[in-house]
């Protein structure tokens, strides 16, 4: 959920590697016009081709503020495409970075083994879209390092993020979900000009983490985004997640207190947003803080919302209610969860003692800020939570990994696992679960928490074997490069072939099977590979009864 977030979200960070500068720079035409990028070297020492920067909309800025995206237009000359576009203004709730970024921020990455345009090779694309709350992140971040050691055209990109992607009206005004829209443009770019690049525009798996993992989920919903991608990948992260998707009256809401905070008229919409576009992008931007209860919740602030049915939007009604019409995307589906997935969360916490006694002491209104939940009858929802997890022992330093359960399950897992359940009963196409458990010798949670505490496989970390990213690169011990490769393997098995495992070896020892039953068969990755079900069964169960007493997000959409 929130988590790459900024870190990941790094610009600091280079994305890769080591350049080839004895090489003539690769040149290419596409669409909008020429353009030069550079060379770059993957983890094995394989060449391969990098252009970076590429503008696939026009600038969200002045009257193009919070208005969906117009495809970028032509360019003259010939576009420097060397170095990374600018990222979309942001702030890391998590990380407590600092405001960065820029508006003129929609810019593309494409990554190719071509290095030549006589080079007749079709590659299978993959299209990474990264996570970080919709607050925070950047495509930059995720370099190509790894995936490049594969015969595949990886594409990251940049979507606005936080109220200048996710405010709305609920109107004709302001309808919302601009960030995914910038997303399904992106999208419609790679279809319209991959070809260009080696790559087959038949062979488009999207893939993302966290909030990305949501957003891909969420294409497979929207008719925006319809017929641009071939097989779709969600890491830690669905549309039925509680914070992905959220009533459009709160979205609403929010806004119009945004608006307050900066100053603009609330009176009516149409003048509220066109304030709102004269304001300092930077005061927006830093405006979530005004909405803090309790450390940095709720964290989800503006998130999607289900539009009216019209034309342009990207999402004309519940994802629920899309399933079971049948008017999705149905393409094959990898998804699952990491066995930590809460560390993110718990790790500040842990480290900031006065947050830790505020969890036990107060525990059951923070618990009614996480959820977003004004009933009062939430309290007793509340107690029976900590009971579950903590029976009658102190939140504390001894229970810090049942807090780290806790927050797993508020955040990803539950969640999930529903979505398995739902795609099992309308989708036609195999879906395939996996659970990832390999605790990485340095986890996206040790950036936050206590160094020496061992929380498990954390939200990102799967990621942090995908990519060099950002503030974590830093060199693999051989379990953690074994379980890179692993990855790698399966995933870009995936978009070539439309199954993770075509055959074993050394490497993959052990087949993975789709989804058949509704025990929810899994591909355990951790501790070697095997295939499991009824993941986390006592505690899906739980949630399951806890859902159906509370009215949220998740919930309501059931």
């Amino acid at each position: 959920m929130l988590t790459k977030f900024a870190f990941t979200i790094l610009l600091f960070t280079q994305c890769s590697t080591a350049e080839d500068e004895s090489h003539l720079q690769p040149s290419n035409k596409i669409n909008q016009g020429s353009l030069t990028g550079k060379y770059m070297e993957s983890r094995n020492g394989r060449q391969f081709s990098a252009y970076l920067g590429i503008p696939y909309a026009e600038p969200p800025i002045g009257n193009l503020r919070f208005k969906a995206p117009i495809p970028g237009a032509p360019w003259k000359g010939n576009l420097k495409a060397t170095e990374h576009g600018a990222m979309c203004p942001q702030e890391d709730p998590i990380l407590k970075l600092p405001y960065m970024g820029d508006e003129n921020c929609l810019f593309l990455n494409v990554y190719t083994p071509q290095l030549t345009t006589s080079d007749s090779r079709s590659f299978a694309v993959m299209i990474f879209i990264h996570g970080g709350g919709f607050v925070c992140g950047t495509g930059n971040s995720y370099g190509p390092d790894y995936l490049l050691d594969e015969d595949i055209v990886l594409v990251t990109f940049n979507y606005r993020l936080g109220p200048l992607g996710f405010m709305s009206t609920g109107d004709e005004i302001l309808p919302g979900n601009n960030g995914l829209k910038d997303q399904s443009l992106a999208l419609k770019w790679v279809n319209q000009n991959i070809r260009a690049f080696g790559g087959d525009p038949k062979r488009i798996t999207i893939f993302g983490e966290s909030a990305g993992a949501a957003s891909v989920h969420f294409h497979m919903f929207s008719p925006l985004s319809r017929g641009l991608f071939s097989a779709a990948i969600s890491q830690s992260g669905t549309v039925f997640s509680t914070w992905a998707l959220t009533d459009k009256k709160f979205v609403v809401g929010n806004t119009k207190k945004l608006a307050q905070y900066v100053g603009c008229s609330t009176d009516n919409h149409y003048d509220m947003i066109e304030c709102l576009r004269s304001a300092d992008e930077m005061k927006l931007v830093e405006s979530r803080r005004i909405f803090y209860e309790w450390d940095i919740e709720p964290l989800m602030v503006f998130t999607a919302v289900v539009e009216d049915d019209t034309e342009g939007s990207f999402l004309p009604d519940s994802p629920l209610n899309i399933l079971k019409s049948g008017k999705y995307a149905n393409v094959p589906w990898i998804t699952g969860v990491n066995s930590a997935e809460g560390a993110f969360r718990v790790a500040g916490i842990h480290k900031d003692k006065k947050l830790l006694r505020e969890l036990d002491e107060d525990f059951n209104r923070i618990m009614a800020i996480t959820f977003i939940s004004k009933d009062p009858q939430f309290e007793h929802i509340a107690k029976r939570i900590r009971k579950f997890y903590f029976g009658n022992k102190q939140i504390g330093e001894n229970t810090i990994l049942d807090a780290v359960d806790l927050y797993s399950d508020i955040i990803i897992i539950p969640a999930t696992h529903l979505s398995v359940e739902l795609h099992l009963k309308y989708s036609k196409q195999p879906v395939y679960y996996y659970l990832f458990s390999h605790s990485i010798q340095h986890s996206f949670a040790e950036l936050i928490g206590v160094p020496s505490f061992r929380y498990g496989a954390g939200h990102l970390d799967e990621a942090l074997l995908q990519f060099p990213v950002g503030l974590m690169l830093r060199a693999m011990d051989q379990e953690d490069l074994r379980y890179s490769r692993l990855l790698i393997s399966m995933w870009t098995n995936f978009a070539a072939y439309g199954n993770p495992t075509p055959e074993t070896g050394s490497l993959i020892t052990s087949k993975w099977e789709p989804v058949t039953t509704t025990a929810l068969e899994y591909y355990h990755i951790g501790g070697g590979v095997h295939t499991s079900s009824n993941l986390y069964s006592e505690r899906i169960q739980f949630w399951k009864q806890i859902n159906k007493e509370m009215k949220l997000s998740m919930r309501d959409e059931l």
